[in-house]
């Protein structure tokens, strides 16, 4: 499985900002032709959710 980044609201840097941070455990699911992925940080171990196009979501499955 390919590297997936995602935003984290709980790692922020000085700017308040979220940063993008690597997701692990992540689990792709799909709901009326939406993909997306759930994981958590690998930095704090925040839960992290992104949206995905399908072919992102075929290349992580």
């Amino acid at each position: 499985m390919a590297e997936l980044k995602g935003l984290c609201m709980r790692c922020r840097d000085e700017n308040k900002k979220p940063t993008m941070q690597v997701m692990k455990d992540i689990k792709i699911s799909e709901k009326n032709n939406r993909y997306s992925a759930k994981g958590q940080c690998t930095t704090c171990d925040g839960n992290m959710f992104k949206f995905m196009s399908k072919d992102d979501a075929a290349k992580h499955q």
